[in-house]
């Protein structure tokens, strides 16, 4: 049997080192421009303990090492702040939160955001509420459901998404969610341009416009935003059901 003592041992265990930590955190925030005081750090110290925890239990993330956690998931989630102007009280939906990246970064650095976390798998969306709850963040809220059959439609600013699809799928994922001039935001690697090059359809069917892909490095390796903004109108019909957009991708 799991005595509670093991429990303990086992938590502490997998406890990072604060101050390694701090300077870990100061050291990669400060070398991509990412204003980060001390209070939020240490609200990123407790959020790593957390999730490597409780991946412990769900399997939520294949990165666990500490620096793994602040290069891969949280530097990597909040640098889209250096590259677009999030205005305040802007409302924005993470498609495919998954463990709660790119949202819960985003939501610790700009408090003025007002974020809403979509994603398939309870476990991961029940991790999400319990790392804000324990974080005391009031600007998110959250969908345990699938993308295309989301309500909101014409509701949200902007969209994010970080590896949760192939981009011509993603845009009939979110384009039906964003206003009227919105903005997606998706993070992608260096598989980019050819994904571009596949969206030509997608983008006038659903009445999308690419603005703009920012290219840069992280640690080594190359990483994109591809910027789309919403520029008409999408027809009732999108997004069709998931089955169908795999099948038969636009």
């Amino acid at each position: 049997m799991y005595s509670p003592q093991k429990k303990r041992e086992s938590r502490k265990k997998t406890m990072f080192d604060q101050q390694e930590f701090k300077n870990s955190c100061i050291k990669y925030f400060n070398k991509y421009k990412l204003e980060c005081g001390g209070q939020i750090i240490k609200k990123f110290y407790h959020l790593a303990n957390h999730l490597v925890c409780e991946n412990q239990k769900y399997n939520l993330t294949a990165i666990s090492d500490q620096n793994g956690i602040i290069i891969k998931h949280f530097v990597d989630s909040a640098i889209v702040l250096n590259h677009i102007n999030f205005p305040g009280n802007a409302g924005i939906i993470d498609i495919g939160a998954g463990a709660g990246f790119p949202s819960l970064p985003i939501a610790l650095l700009r408090g003025d955001l007002k974020i809403s976390c979509l994603d398939s798998s309870a476990k991961k969306i029940n991790f999400i509420k319990t790392a804000a709850d324990m974080l005391e963040l009031k600007n998110l809220d959250f969908f345990c459901g699938r993308a295309e059959e989301s309500n909101r439609r014409g509701f949200y600013d902007y969209a994010v998404s970080r590896a949760a699809a192939r981009l011509n799928i993603l845009c009939e994922l979110s384009a039906h969610s964003l206003k009227p001039g919105g903005v997606l935001c998706a993070y992608k690697s260096k598989g980019a341009a050819g994904e571009l090059e596949a969206c030509g359809n997608a983008f006038e069917i659903l009445g999308l416009e690419l603005v703009k892909t920012v290219k840069f490095e992280l640690e080594g390796e190359e990483r994109a935003f591809v910027i789309i903004k919403k520029t008409g109108a999408t027809p009732k019909e999108y997004p069709r059901h998931f089955s169908r957009i795999l099948k038969n991708p636009l």
